[in-house]
C-alpha cells in the first residue's frame, strides 16, 4: 500500500511541476516569460498614451543575473519613458495605472509627504512593472521586467513590424542638422531615414536612470537589464546587481547623422506602438529646443534635451555625448 501511495505522490508532483503556474520565476526560463513581457510592454505603452505628455519606447534588454550564488540566469526587460510637464508626475503614473488591465492590480504608493512616488503592477507569471520618481520629476521610466530566470541560448528578441516612420522624424532631423551646419535652408540627410544603427544613449535626461544599450537595425531589437522582481512594500528596494548586457544583434558604427533604429510592441486592442530613433548630428552652440512647431510648448526641456507632442506622435530629442538623438513614437496604429 505504501508503494502505491508513493507512486501517486510522485505522479502528482510531476503533474504539478509541468502544469501548475510557477510560484517563483526560476520555475520558468526567460524565454517562457518573453510572451508575457511583450504583452505587458504593449499594455504599458498603450496606457501611457496621452496628449498631455510625450513618450518613447526602449529596446528589449537582457542581462546576466544570479538566481543563486552558484546558478546564473538572465533577466529581460523593456522600458517606456514618459516626459511630463512640471508637477504632473503623480497624474501621469495614476493615468497609466488606471489604463492597465484590472488584473494587473496597478497602483501608485506615495511616501515622504507625497514627494516620493512608487508605481507597481503585476502582469502575471512573475512579470512586473515598476517605476520610482520624485513628485517634481519630468522624466518617468516605467520598467517591465521578468526577474532573474534560467538562461536560454539564442533568445528571440524580435519586435513586430514597426511600420513606416512618421514624416515629422525627417522634419525634426533636418531642422537640427541645418542649425548645426549653419545653413537655414537645411542640408539633405546623406543617409536618409534608415541608415546605420548607432549606440543607445549612455544616460537619460536628469531624473532618469538611463543605461548604455546597443542599438539594432530597423525592425530588430536591442538589449538591456532590469530592476529586481520583488514587488514593492511601501517603497521598492534597490535593484540587485547585474552585469552589462550583451548584444543579440550586431550594431553598426555610430557618429553619422541619419543613422537609426526602430522598436515596436503590440497594443492590447490591436495595432502597434512604434518608436523610431535617428542620430541628428553634433550638438553645436545652444542646445535649446529647435524644430518645434510654432505654437507648440514642449512638455519637458532642459540642458539634456526636449520633448513635445505633434498630434498623436511624441517627439523627443536628447543631447547624448555631444550628439543629438531624435526619437518619434506613434500612438497605437495598424500596419
Amino acid at each position: 500500500m505504501a508503494g502505491v501511495w508513493g507512486v501517486v505522490l510522485v505522479a502528482a508532483v510531476f503533474w504539478s511541476v509541468r502544469n501548475d503556474p510557477p510560484t517563483v520565476p526560476e520555475q520558468q526560463d526567460v524565454e517562457q516569460a518573453m510572451g508575457v513581457l511583450r504583452v505587458a510592454s504593449g499594455a504599458v505603452a498603450a496606457a501611457a498614451q496621452d496628449e498631455r505628455w510625450a513618450l518613447s519606447l526602449g529596446a528589449t534588454q537582457v542581462e546576466e543575473c544570479a538566481i543563486t550564488p552558484a546558478w546564473q540566469g538572465q533577466e529581460a526587460s523593456r522600458e517606456v519613458t514618459l516626459y511630463v510637464p512640471e508637477s504632473d508626475a503623480r497624474t501621469a503614473l495614476d493615468t497609466v495605472a488606471a489604463g492597465l488591465p484590472t488584473a494587473y492590480r496597478a497602483g501608485v504608493i506615495t511616501a515622504r509627504g507625497g514627494t516620493r512616488l512608487s508605481f507597481f503592477a503585476d502582469a502575471g507569471q512573475h512579470v512586473g512593472v515598476e517605476a520610482e520618481a520624485h513628485a517634481a520629476d519630468q522624466v518617468l521610466k516605467l520598467h517591465v521586467f521578468t526577474g532573474c530566470r534560467p538562461s536560454v541560448d539564442d533568445l528571440d528578441l524580435t519586435d513586430p513590424a514597426a511600420g513606416p516612420a512618421p514624416a515629422v522624424l525627417d522634419t525634426v532631423v533636418a531642422e537640427i542638422t541645418a542649425t548645426a551646419a549653419g545653413d537655414p535652408s537645411g542640408p539633405s540627410d546623406p543617409l536618409g531615414p534608415s541608415g546605420t544603427p548607432t549606440s543607445e544613449p549612455s544616460s537619460g535626461p536628469p531624473g532618469s536612470s538611463g543605461t548604455s544599450t546597443p542599438a539594432a537595425p530597423f525592425g530588430s531589437p536591442g538589449l538591456s537589464g532590469t530592476p529586481n522582481l520583488a514587488p514593492p512594500s511601501g517603497l521598492p528596494g534597490t535593484p540587485g546587481p547585474t552585469s552589462a548586457p550583451t548584444s543579440a544583434s550586431p550594431s553598426g558604427p555610430s557618429g553619422s547623422a541619419g543613422a537609426g533604429e526602430a522598436r515596436a510592441v503590440v497594443c492590447p486592442d490591436g495595432g502597434t506602438v512604434s518608436t523610431f530613433v535617428r542620430d541628428a548630428g553634433p550638438v553645436v552652440g545652444e542646445s535649446g529646443p529647435r524644430g518645434v512647431p510654432e505654437g507648440t510648448v514642449p512638455v519637458w526641456a532642459d540642458a539634456g534635451g526636449w520633448a513635445y507632442r505633434s498630434g498623436p506622435v511624441s517627439v523627443v530629442v536628447n543631447a547624448d555625448r555631444d550628439r543629438f538623438r531624435v526619437s518619434v513614437t506613434t500612438a497605437c496604429r495598424a500596419g
